[in-house]
């Protein structure tokens, strides 16, 4: 039956909506608070919704009755029907959804007909409160299409609130979902907008988007709409709990603008809410908020809040989060800058002041900063990888994922995927090792002969584990894999690897790491496998030459998985997922140092962690990360939320007592971290994969460099690229690796050479097979980085120049070290009639500080060097080449002063020293300090008033080509 006109409202309803209109927009007009003043914002509170394209607008304000009218001016639909209505139901101009099984009596209401039919593009927007039962249950918000669980267009607000289309079943579904839970017992404006002109999904929370996806389905994809509904899921799901005021279904997409009009408007409803949502996320911050680096993030509670400061001393990027100041020197007092945070919710705001506390710089060596690696779950695509991300400076509750939250390292072997990574170091050679799962669930094998995914990964899964190695957490090594299982009894499969070193563990001054991990055991001669247990064995450096199979670790008689360990005290604490007996994430503790031997004795702590990030569901958590504060004695707990939502924080000053759900507004990692390792840092740590954390080159093209016929090109070109790094961070300085197969230095000409910049994004996070297949089982598969930065080079090569008299050898102190700052070609000072280096001649490099503010001096001295030789330095970077320098005297040795040009930006930087064949001498860090802030201090060395009058470094302002066009740096 074709839809009806609709009615218009009562008059007493009418005016009744009307009135309380009225006078909510006078209240939101201007309204004091203790935080300050509340006032809608442009475009914001008193504007109406769209009304062009509207075909129904259900205002659920009434206070009786089954039937609620469309409002919407010329529609051709009718009314909407509350089903199993009651009049109590209706309250605070809403109509409230009482939930129950969905063939329970609850409250639901089904909508006309055929709504979207035929139509390639739509909006639909919610005004919604839910309750807390929703966000761990399976429900429909909304629903466009029948009864049927094939085709169906929808808006859910369980784990992460999304908006999904189908045309077939549950496995089809294209989603656009938000990154963030919503609150319960909290009005939000829900809007999902289909545009078939883009092919794009999209889900917009308060006006703002959540999350997009694309998809070629539309609206008119789902061809039977004979059951539209709010509240219903044509699943067997629970019925919708929670309340809804207003509903509108659209017939084109509105623009972002419009979405955010409406969630404006809307927010008249409910205004003393929205008042006291803007006011509780200024409550919320902490004051003085504690700075600790640099550059740092400002909390955003939940993206309303926002950051300004008049402080001279301190500035806020254009983000409005992005805090940069100069922090005090070691042993100096903290310093306060003032900042204002202003709260928008809905286009309402509210301003506090808040104090940054901005704490002094630690040493290289202090412990400061942690590193996570983890996983990410994506049932869309090829996710299971490794992920980096690192804390906003020492703030343990905060992290910014690195590589612009792309993967760090992809697995091509084995299954090619990796899960439950963890990461540590080997404290006696200083190697940092990420060991992971063998385990590709989407898009892997998933089994044969009735034993199919979870049964046959468990069963006949990889018993390899796969590790990569490196030095400095920045590059990584090409990945290998570690098999563990002994050659009886039968493992099913090895998963979720952690490490803990142990330290003369193979004999005194012999420590060795104790590896623990999941598997199934097999019975001797059984076809299936038994229960899981967490098994252990010993290595030092994850290889087969000295890796030794132990035994049983935890058997509680049912299946365990993911231990983790925290140790303090002389005790370990043992955490572990048991999947069996109700327990859910449990600890247990033990003072033994052989705790990893079979008949240790261990004490119950605590048992169901985390169960209520999971709606009380002990089992709705797994892969818990523990670690310590490095500041103060309180311990933090991720369990991972499953099986997308991922890690939530638990916390605990006192491991004896067990862990309960950290409260803190301050709170922030990036949605769905999944199951990995933290790892604590220096200081030193963290300002190395900060700096490498690189999201473009300053300049792709390095300009030209010089080489004589028959030379070394590699040699000649720059051995760094300056960049740009992520969250607002100061530039740095990268090494670059550079490709010269293409150049042919015996012949004279010119070749453009291609180099990679060895940032962090550098490793290989991907991988391709024959024909480009990324299939587990694909042939030739060949690793490869999609996130690695490029830069360009031209080496000129030229004929031989004729030698030319070395500077008079001299053992004082040189005339002033200078840079050209014209532009034209200069030479780097050489060498060609200096003795050459010989094997015996060992240089050294000091330096008189390494900490110097701008137009401050340090000095150089060189050592080793071979009487009479020439060499050369450049400090970056921002490349300057210094020039006059002296030849070593008859000791080898030569000493030289250089001036910090006060235009060159605070930060790290680095002394470069050179051979006049380019062979690099040394690198050597420099922290440069805001003119002022070390010379009050005594941080900086002080050189007499003689050499700072004698020695000048001039900046002079030519780009990188220009400067490295003469100059030879390996």
């Amino acid at each position: 039956m074709p839809p009806t006109r609709g009615t218009s409202p009562a008059p007493e309803r009418r005016l009744r909506s009307s009135v309380r209109r009225a006078v909510v927009a006078g209240a939101l007009a201007l309204t004091t608070i203790g935080a300050g003043v509340i006032a809608p914002a442009a475009g914001a509170a008193a504007d109406a919704a769209p009304a062009e394209g509207l075909l129904v607008d259900y205002r659920f304000d009434q206070t009786s009755g089954a039937t609620v009218a469309n409002d919407a001016r010329g529609s051709a639909f009718g009314s909407a029907t509350v089903e199993n209505a009651n009049d109590s139901q209706w309250a605070d101009g809403a109509l409230t959804f009482t939930g129950g099984p969905k063939d329970s009596s609850g409250t639901w209401v089904r909508l006309p007909q055929n709504l979207l039919i035929g139509k390639d593009a739509a909006t639909i927007t919610t005004e919604v409160k839910i309750d807390a039962s929703m966000k761990n249950a399976f429900n429909f918000l909304w629903n466009i299409g029948n009864d049927g669980t094939q085709t169906y267009f929808f808006s859910s607000v369980r784990d992460s609130a999304r908006a999904a289309i189908t045309n077939s079943y549950g496995g089809g579904e294209a989603n656009a979902r938000s990154t963030t839970n919503l609150d319960a017992d909290r009005w939000y404006s829900l809007t999902t907008v289909i545009d078939g002109a883009t092919d794009t999904l999209s889900f917009y929370i308060d006006g703002q988007l959540a999350g997009s996806t694309t998809t070629a389905l539309t609206p008119a994809s789902i061809t039977d709409q004979s059951l539209n509904t709010i509240g219903r899921s044509p699943w067997p799901d629970p019925l919708f709990q929670g309340a809804v005021s207003q509903f509108r279904v659209y017939d084109r997409a509105l623009s972002a603008g419009e979405v955010a009009a409406v969630s404006d408007a809307d927010a008249q409803q409910h205004a003393e809410e929205v008042r006291a949502q803007a006011q509780r996320s200024l409550q919320q911050l902490t004051d003085p908020v504690a700075v600790t680096d640099t550059t740092m993030t400002l909390p955003d509670v939940g993206g309303t809040v926002r950051w300004s400061t008049t402080d001279a001393s301190a500035s806020i990027a254009s983000d409005g989060r992005t805090l940069t100041v100069t922090q005090p020197a070691a042993g100096e007092p903290a310093r306060d800058v003032a900042l204002t945070a202003t709260a928008t919710t809905r286009g309402v705001t509210a301003t506090r002041q808040i104090t940054a506390r901005v704490q002094p710089a630690p040493a290289e060596t202090d412990p400061y900063g942690y590193l996570m690696v983890h996983f990410i779950e994506d049932s869309q695509g090829y996710a299971e990888k490794i992920y980096l991300d690192v804390s906003r400076g020492n703030n343990a509750e905060q992290w910014d994922p690195l590589n612009g939250g792309q993967p760090i390292l992809a697995s091509a072997l084995g299954t090619t995927g990796v899960r439950d990574p963890y990461i540590t170091r080997n404290p006696e050679t200083g190697t940092y090792y990420i060991i992971a799962t063998d385990l590709r669930v989407f898009g892997g094998d998933n089994g044969a002969d009735g034993c199919f995914d979870w049964c046959y990964w468990s069963s006949k899964g990889s018993t390899k584990l796969v590790v990569w190695q490196s030095d400095d957490l920045v590059t990584w090594s090409a990945p290998r894999q570690l098999d563990v299982a002994p050659p009886s009894p039968r493992l099913g499969m090895a998963w979720a690897p952690e490490a803990t070193w142990v330290p003369n563990f193979d004999g005194t001054g012999k420590g060795s790491f104790v590896v623990y991990w999941a598997s199934k055991i097999y019975g001797e001669g059984a076809s299936q496998p038994g229960y899981s247990r967490i098994l252990w064995g010993s290595t030092t450096d994850f290889t087969t030459d000295t890796y030794s199979y132990g035994g049983v670790f935890v058997d509680d008689g049912g299946e365990t998985i993911d231990t983790t360990l925290i140790q303090n005290d002389g005790k370990t604490y043992r955490i572990t997922k048991d999947n069996a007996q109700g327990k859910g994430i449990y600890m247990d503790v033990t003072a033994s140092p052989t705790w990893w031997e079979s008949g240790t004795t261990w004490t119950r702590v605590q048992e169901r962690i985390g169960a209520s990030w999971a709606g009380g569901n002990a089992g709705g958590v797994e892969g818990p990360a523990g670690f310590k504060r490095n500041d103060a004695d309180q311990w933090y707990l991720y369990v991972d939320v499953i099986p997308s939502v991922g890690y939530k924080p638990m916390t605990t000053t006192n491991l004896d007592a067990g862990f309960a759900v950290l409260q803190s507004a301050d709170y922030y990692m990036p949605p769905h971290t999944k199951h990995g390792g933290i790892l604590d840092l220096t200081r030193a740590d963290y300002d190395r994969v900060r700096a490498a954390d690189a999201v473009a080159a300053v300049s792709s093209d390095l300009g030209h460099v010089e080489v004589q016929r028959g030379g070394d090109a590699e040699a000649a070109l720059p051995a760094a690229a300056e960049v740009k790094t992520a969250y607002g961070r100061a530039n740095s300085s990268l090494p670059v690796q550079w490709d010269v197969s293409g150049v042919d230095t015996s012949k004279i000409g010119s070749t453009v050479v291609t180099g990679t910049v060895r940032s962090i994004g550098a490793n290989d996070n991907a991988w391709v097979g024959r024909d480009g297949s990324t299939a587990w089982n694909a042939q030739d598969r060949a690793p490869f980085s999609t996130t690695e930065i490029r830069v360009t080079a031209t080496v000129d090569v030229t004929e031989a120049s004729p030698p030319t008299p070395s500077p008079t050898p001299t053992e004082t102190v040189s005339p002033s070290p200078t840079i050209t700052s014209s532009p034209s070609p200069t030479t780097v000072p050489t060498s060609t009639s200096s003795p050459a280096p010989t094997a015996s001649a060992t240089a050294a490099v000091a330096v008189s500080t390494t900490a110097v503010e701008q137009g401050g001096v340090f000095r150089v001295t060189v050592t080793g060097l071979n009487p009479g030789e020439q060499m050369s330095a450049e400090l970056r970077s921002d490349p300057i080449r210094i020039s006059g320098i002296p030849a070593a005297d008859a000791t080898g040795r030569t000493v030289f002063d250089v001036r910090v040009p006060r235009d060159l930006a605070p930060g790290a930087h680095t002394i470069i020293v050179t051979r006049a064949d380019g062979s690099v001498i040394a690198r050597q860090g420099i922290t440069v300090a805001a003119a002022g802030t070390l010379a009050a201090t005594g941080a900086q060395s002080p050189l007499g008033a003689g050499l700072l009058a004698a020695f000048l470094l001039v900046a002079g302002g030519i780009a990188w080509y220009t400067r490295r066009s003469a100059s030879r740096v390996g």
